[in-house]
């Protein structure tokens, strides 16, 4: 009879602890779920190639998915493990269901949409895209939703699936009864188990080897840096970046070794069009999410390619134009600091992190000092993007967004004026600006979710990619933009200069590799036909616009630049990204990647440009040059970001 009591009294508990493990197990198998979600969804841009690839990435991927697991289910394993009676009422019990449903369809949704998103990043969400977005109106982002559809609607299933079978699972149908005490006192020493186990596990493991684990520690796991995301799930990824957006203090080198290989300390004025276009305006159109590849004039060469950009591909055969450029980051706000201020942001958008507030060098300052008048014009909400505020903090003197524009029947519904309105009012604002002029305008219509005015819909072709309407749009926007500027009188006495804030991988395989998702045009134009050419080898990225600006307006004094003229022959040609916590370099044909200990990879993009041969372990390669340049750069980088010694021309310690 007492031992049928006390089994009594430890019936509930039992059943406590079967559902917890039974609500873990289930986490675990939706977490997996959405990692195939994302494979099948992304499949053509991870590169994929084996079963044993994939196996081993899910295999992976589960060590992350029990980190945040335990990390997200620590109050419900508290609740559940708590050595009180009222633990077993139906109320109880009904909170505890809607704490764990709250975390798991917050999960499934913060993953399926970063399955969509990945297609624009290449890397998994953190709090950053939070404060990037902060200014936006978040109906906004509703519009998502709708144009993804099919991963909506996966998600509805998924979600009504979850919560299908998470109300058959069997819930305690008693309380502890009899001597209680021994019921209460296991359940403390399971609560303080439980603590102690989703802790350790969420970090990563017992071994200090292990813990705790990292984003980083996806590397182990995946042959190219992009697949990282696939190992990783969000929740981790919002988890583990809480707080840290710091750079790490990277010493591989003295520092008056490090200047042999790279210096950051440069003077324009050394190169044969040095001085060209003293005295004349410069107008810096950044052009959005126009990646390489929907610029018709410079994809020729690929058998069947379809182009929509008939007029910058006439305007290029006018200009001089660089074939093989990239941009540093991958999203808008990460151009602004690399095309301003010639820095990377290799760890997190510069704008988000903790050194926002430094000392910067500065484009639109130095003309500024050299006479020039400064604007910006950008068709969005006044604070979009947190542009106002940079824009300021680099030195330029006049902002123009929508409430300058002062038309709200022009607005697209969810980012901003329409670019064929806007840049008509730029071409006249500009009229109304002191000579000589530096005048940024970012365009915006080119950009999710892929609309064009009413009036177009019918009118431009739409192709087989959703970009290529807003491309053409986009495209028809700048035809009528220099149509109205070349009427203006300071027209003839003004460079242009055309870059895309970043690339979106499309339909192109070519532009699939971690090469190709950051290819972009930079396009210099002047009416006066004076500089025409095109160069299809060197390389060049956005950080080498602020040196190149001022070097062709006639500014000779030192800078700190992390770029350099384009035009300087003696400078090293190379550009940086970070790609899936890894550091990629490209100089000259071969592109290398750096996880900041080891290389992980070396490729030659001119004999295989898809990179499937990893050449980092044959002899006589450039490696060993290429990764002394790239530490001595980033230990210059971090070094200057961390001391806020980005404007000092004093060599570093």
């Amino acid at each position: 009879m007492e031992e049928t009591s006390s089994r009594r009294s430890f019936k509930p508990l039992l059943a406590q602890c079967r559902l917890l493990v039974l609500r873990l197990l289930l986490a675990l198998v939706l977490y997996t779920l959405c990692r195939g979600i994302f494979y099948l969804y992304n499949k053509d841009l991870l590169g994929l190639s084996t079963t044993g690839e994939i196996g081993r990435i899910f295999v992976g991927g589960f060590r992350f998915d029990l980190s945040a697991i335990l990390y997200t289910h620590l109050l419900l394993t508290v609740l559940s493990l708590l050595p009180l009676r009222v633990a077993y009422t139906s109320l109880y019990q009904r909170v505890m269901t809607w704490v764990y449903r709250f975390t798991i369809i917050s999960a499934l949704i913060l993953n399926l949409g970063d399955t969509v998103y990945y297609r624009f990043t290449l890397r998994r969400t953190t709090l950053a895209v939070f404060d990037e977005f902060q200014a936006e109106n978040p109906l906004h982002f509703l519009r998502f939703f709708i144009d993804y559809w099919g991963i909506t609607i996966v998600g509805v299933v998924l979600i009504a699936l979850f919560i299908l079978i998470e109300r058959r699972l069997p819930r305690p149908k008693s309380y502890p009864e009899g001597r209680v005490w021994p019921v209460y006192l296991t359940s403390v020493g399971l609560l303080a188990l439980g603590i102690y186990l989703s802790i350790v596990g969420g970090r990563g493991g017992f071994t200090a080897e292990t813990r705790p684990i990292t984003m980083s520690n996806a590397a182990l796991y995946i042959q190219q840096p992009h697949q990282r995301a696939m190992v990783l799930n969000t929740p981790f990824c919002l988890i583990r970046m809480l707080g840290k957006n710091g750079l790490p203090e990277l010493t591989y080198m003295p520092f008056s070794e490090a200047a042999k290989y790279f210096n950051p300390i440069y003077t324009p004025g050394q190169t044969p069009l040095s001085g060209m276009f003293r005295g004349r305006n410069v107008v810096l159109i950044i052009w959005e999410s126009f990646g390489r590849e929907w610029v018709g004039a410079l994809n020729r060469d690929i058998k069947g390619y379809k182009g929509y950009t008939p007029f910058i591909d006439s305007l290029i055969e006018r200009s001089y134009v660089f074939e093989n450029a990239y941009a540093n980051g991958g999203k808008s706000i990460d151009a602004m600091p690399s095309i301003f201020t010639s820095i990377i942001s290799p760890n997190v958008s510069f704008v988000l992190s903790v050194y926002s507030g430094n000392d910067l060098p500065s484009l639109p300052r130095r003309l500024s000092g050299m006479g020039y008048t400064t604007a910006f014009f950008h068709g969005a909400p006044n604070g979009s993007m947190g542009f106002d505020a940079f824009t300021r903090q680099v030195g330029i003197s006049r902002y123009y967004g929508m409430t300058e524009y002062n038309n709200a029947k022009d607005y697209d519904g969810q980012w901003g004026i329409w670019d064929e309105k806007f840049l008509q009012y730029v071409a006249k604002e500009l009229g109304t600006l002191p000579q000589p002029f530096f005048a940024a305008e970012f365009t915006l219509s080119s950009h999710h979710p892929f609309q064009v005015p009413d009036e177009y819909k019918s009118v431009l072709p739409k192709g087989s990619h959703p970009m290529h309407q807003v491309i053409a749009y986009s495209d028809m926007a700048l035809r009528r933009f220099f149509e109205t500027a070349s009427k203006q009188p300071w027209y003839e006495n003004t460079l242009f200069v055309i870059v895309a804030d970043h690339a979106v991988p499309g339909a192109l395989d070519e532009y699939k590799t971690t090469s190709g998702i950051f290819r972009v045009p930079i396009i210099l134009f002047d009416p006066r036909g004076q500089l025409v050419g095109r160069e299809p080898h060197q390389v060049v990225s956005q950080i080498d616009l602020y040196p190149t600006i001022l070097d062709l307006v006639g500014d000779t004094h030192p800078m700190v630049a992390f770029g350099s003229s384009v035009f300087d022959p003696n400078r090293p040609r190379f550009t940086v990204q970070e790609i899936g916590g890894m550091h990629q370099m490209i100089e000259g044909d071969w592109l290398l990647q750096f996880d900041g200990i080891q290389p992980r990879a070396l490729y030659n993009l001119r004999t295989d440009p898809r990179q499937t041969t990893d050449l980092k372990d044959q002899p006589n390669t450039p490696l060993p040059a290429m990764l002394l340049r790239l530490k001595a750069y980033l230990q210059e980088y971090t070094h200057r970001m961390r001391e806020n010694r980005l404007i000092s021309l004093e060599p570093s310690r």
